[in-house]
């Protein structure tokens, strides 16, 4: 037990440090950002999809885990819900405060620095809604302990939402690895495997399971900055080409591995 305790603060430790070095956007989130993200005109697209299954949020008292620079907390406090966002990184905590206050969310939006197995295990609170956006892959040593707890802060009809990056083929992830390409990441992270899916499943066994980005693995350049309400016309086009192309391509049972991010969705 003490030994797993030592890993666990290790873990944490490398973390914090780890987020804390990003860089973040500091300022206040564009006007063009804010009215994708309350239109949702093209759920089709790995990163509306998530928000178009949240469907209508106002109202509803939401669990962000891992909210970085508070985008998406603020983005939904905006819509009309209340949210709670934990982080584990100090400094991302106080930029999301400060975002916060710039767009007038701050009585709406509460965020804490604190690890996410501590903020699930002392808090009795429960949510409408807990999200987390590329948060379950920092936490595989203790994923199937998180989902247990995480049930706790739930309701009876509590709507989960992940969306997650994922390595379904031992060949691909092997092949990656070995590009000149830099991994950037903390020294535990890794995709989630289909055991880890599986560990998901189990908890979570009402959720759905939408595979994406086979394509998209390259979507990075075909926008500015990788940003895609910024881009000209033409790289928005292509990418939303390639986003189409991908929910065909990864519909079909044959070539699921290939997808390389993963939105699961659901009530528990």
């Amino acid at each position: 037990m003490a030994q797993e305790s030592v890993k666990q603060a290790k873990r944490h430790q490398e973390e914090a440090a780890f987020f804390d070095d990003e860089k973040y956007q500091e300022g206040p989130l564009s006007d063009l950002t804010i009215r994708r993200y309350k239109e949702l005109r093209k759920p089709w697209l790995p990163s509306e999809y998530a928000w178009f299954v949240l469907g209508d949020v106002r109202g509803k008292r939401i669990l962000e885990l891992g909210c970085g620079d508070g985008t998406n907390a603020i983005l939904l406090a905006i819509k009309g819900a209340s949210v709670l966002g934990i982080d584990i990184s100090p400094r991302a905590v106080e930029v999301a405060r400060r975002r916060a206050r710039l767009h007038g969310v701050e009585d709406r939006v509460q965020f804490v620095c604190q690890d996410l197995e501590s903020v699930i295990e002392g808090n009795q609170e429960t949510f409408d809604i807990i999200v987390g956006f590329a948060v379950l892959h920092h936490v595989i040593p203790v994923l199937s302990n998180v989902l247990q707890s995480l049930k706790k802060l739930a309701r009876p009809d509590t709507f989960f939402l992940f969306a997650e990056p994922v390595s379904l083929s031992k060949f691909l992830r092997a092949l990656r690895l070995r590009l000149p390409i830099p991994v950037k990441g903390t020294p535990g992270e890794r995709p989630l495997e289909p055991e880890e899916l599986e560990i998901i499943r189990r908890h979570l066994p009402n959720t759905r399971l939408r595979l994406q980005e086979f394509l998209l693995r390259f979507g990075r350049y075909m926008l500015i900055n990788r940003n895609y309400e910024l881009s000209p016309w033409y790289g928005r086009g292509l990418y939303d080409l390639a986003a189409r192309v991908d929910n065909i391509l990864l519909s079909t049972l044959r070539i699921k591995w290939l997808a390389s991010t993963a939105v699961i969705s659901g009530r528990a």
